[in-house]
């Protein structure tokens, strides 16, 4: 029995570990826009294409973490009581990559439309290590290369010149280039077709101990994702309305129209 639950607790751990690759990190801290003072218990939630996919609360020192998180390109809403609401749209999110986005909220009269602002690309990457490139979804549209190892090849340190049609990273060999689809390490052919990748992340060393003790270099693809949209009716969300009732009135239209009882009779039955 004990061998049955260490084998059992083995598995999940891979599997675990499996889910964590090709996966980002969204972290910040929300604070008070004058006072500069940290605000615990803050509402934050991500959204994809309009639909909310995650969220949290921040602690008592008002920071926040949320993952793991598909590569893809996300806004970011932060709300607390008392204060307008601030939305971060275009926040780019990269496997294996930890994202810092933060919030300065005004204190005030709350309204009901929140404040967007546009996710600029710092200049310094906090969640340094790793060396290599991402080509993101809109520099691919852009390419002429139709598979994820022509869109590989153009990071620097990757080359499919005299491979065969691999790719070799930093002169390795082409068999110690591994690759990953979703975080599912793939073997033989990685094609894919160019309209479904969102990203292809190429990691030429520093290679983080998540992935494993690659010797040539890591190919990261993410699949690009679409969720549902919302039903609606005609672009507007639509809620039946019902009149309320009472037991001695009824209403039609707008009037109330009061029940009169009707009289028994002595002979009748009840």
């Amino acid at each position: 029995m004990m061998r049955f639950a260490t084998f059992l607790g083995a598995i999940l751990m891979s599997f675990s570990a499996m889910a964590q690759v090709g996966a980002g990190t969204l972290k910040g801290r929300i604070t008070d826009f004058d006072t500069k003072e940290s605000l615990p218990f803050a509402s934050v939630i991500l959204f994809l294409n309009g639909n909310q996919v995650a969220g949290t609360n921040t602690d008592f020192d008002g920071e926040y973490t949320i993952k793991p998180i598909q590569p893809g390109t996300y806004d970011v809403l932060f709300s607390f009581v008392g204060y307008q609401s601030k939305k971060v749209t275009g926040v780019k999110i990269t496997a294996n990559k930890i994202q810092f986005v933060n919030g300065e909220l005004g204190a005030g009269v709350m309204m009901e439309e929140a404040e967007v602002v546009e996710y600029s690309v710092p200049l310094i990457d906090k969640d340094g290590g790793a060396s290599g490139g991402t080509v993101s979804r809109e520099d691919i549209d852009k390419l002429p290369g139709r598979s994820a190892t022509s869109i590989a090849s153009t990071v620097a340190g990757a080359s499919t010149a005299g491979t065969g049609g691999g790719v070799s990273i930093r002169g390795a060999r082409t068999s110690s280039t591994w690759y990953y689809i979703d975080g599912i390490k793939v073997r033989g052919s990685s094609a894919l077709p160019k309209s479904a990748i969102e990203e292809v992340q190429v990691v030429t060393g520093g290679i983080p101990a998540n992935i494993g003790d690659a010797t040539g270099g890591v190919i990261n693809i993410s699949w690009q994702r679409v969720p549902f949209p919302a039903p609606s009716h005609g672009g507007k969300t639509t809620k039946e309305k019902r009149p309320t009732r009472s037991s001695a009135c009824s209403f039609q239209g707008t009037t109330p129209t009061r029940r009169t009882p009707v009289p028994r009779s002595e002979g009748s039955t009840a």
